[in-house]
């Protein structure tokens, strides 16, 4: 039976999870053999894929909270990952 695990999570990038933010996201799901979703507050579940439009796609902005679920091989580790992606404040400046 595969792991599944989830975390509240606040954004707190002050420009939101953007391309940059999503690229790095994305490329933490690559070769990943299970599946991660985001579930927005008024409840609705998106699953998020390797392709950072899948997650730009979800329009996060600072403050929104949001749930990562994560079905699959070593979900703990994989969402500790995520989680900090994230909840980090990229400066890429």
């Amino acid at each position: 039976m595969a792991d599944k695990m989830e975390k509240v999570i606040v954004i707190q990038n002050s420009r939101g999870i953007h391309i940059r933010p999503s690229g790095d996201i994305a490329a933490a799901l690559r070769g990943y053999e299970g599946k991660a979703f985001v579930v927005m507050e008024d409840g609705k579940c998106t699953e998020i894929t390797s392709s950072p439009l899948s997650i730009m796609a979800l329009a996060l902005r600072k403050g929104m909270v949001i749930t990562v679920r994560v079905e699959g091989p070593k979900a703990s580790s994989k969402l500790s990952e995520l989680a900090e992606l994230f909840s980090k404040c990229y400066d890429y400046t």
